[in-house]
């Protein structure tokens, strides 16, 4: 059998035969694979410990390697532009990550951080290259799974986008009234070009508070009827 130490800091090796078989077993991409492919499979991979707080990969580092989730907990995510961390996956037992970069996916903004003390198995480019071309089904799995993950991080990153947007013109609507409650004049294009958004960008937004009872909007005017609660967004 082919055993191998890591090369990765930070990464304890930890063999474990039956329990590398079972978690292959598991694992969504390799779910097609029969118990002769799942031991080659366990022939090459390599199991490790990890403790908590382990970076597996940062913005700009490639993840050369196929990350699969024995045991823990491992968070995926980015760094907005307010400097707020946002959690694109939690990946539980069984599942796989690390595998964007293997396939030409970008993750350059991405951090992949051990979120409790966790177990799994690795798996190089080289190994992953070469599995894919003999085992295709390996391959079908995992372009379903990117399709997904990537589908969910878009709709992730869309709705934190909205939600930074709200609060930028949550402070400058804030910002205009701090001794009024009535903006009259103030058109949807200058907050657009006082906040940075788009003036359609502005117009959702302020339809969205007036729904919730924060604003009343009128022809060129604007009342503020909910402070607190423009407040609490603008915090957000």
């Amino acid at each position: 059998m082919n055993k191998r130490s890591s090369s990765r800091p930070g990464l304890t090796s930890c063999d474990e035969p039956l329990v590398k078989l079972n978690l292959l077993s598991m694992v969504e991409i390799f779910r097609d694979l029969n118990k002769e492919e799942l031991q080659e499979i366990h022939d090459i991979v390599n199991m490790v410990t990890v403790r908590k707080g382990r970076i597996f990969y940062r913005p700009e580092e490639e993840a050369e390697v196929l990350f699969l989730l024995k045991r823990g907990k491992v968070l995926v995510y980015t760094i907005t532009d307010e400097g707020k961390r946002l959690i694109i996956e939690t990946i539980g037992p069984g599942m796989s990550f690390g595998e964007m970069p293997l396939t030409a996916q970008s993750m350059h903004r991405a951090f992949a951080e051990a979120a409790e003390d966790s177990q799994v198995c690795v798996l190089s480019r080289g190994d992953l290259e070469r599995l894919l071309i003999r085992k295709p089904q390996v391959a079908i799995r995992i372009v379903q799974s990117l399709s997904q993950r990537l589908e969910d991080t878009q709709a992730k990153l869309q709705e934190t986008t909205f939600r930074n947007a709200t609060a930028r013109l949550c402070r400058s609507l804030l910002r205009v009234a701090r001794d009024t409650s009535e903006l009259p004049g103030l058109t949807h294009q200058e907050l657009a070009d006082s906040t940075g958004l788009s003036r359609e960008t502005v117009t959702n937004i302020l339809s969205h508070l007036r729904a919730h009872g924060l604003v009343k909007l009128g022809k060129r005017k604007i009342a503020i009827l909910d402070r607190a609660g423009l407040q609490e967004l603008a915090d957000t």
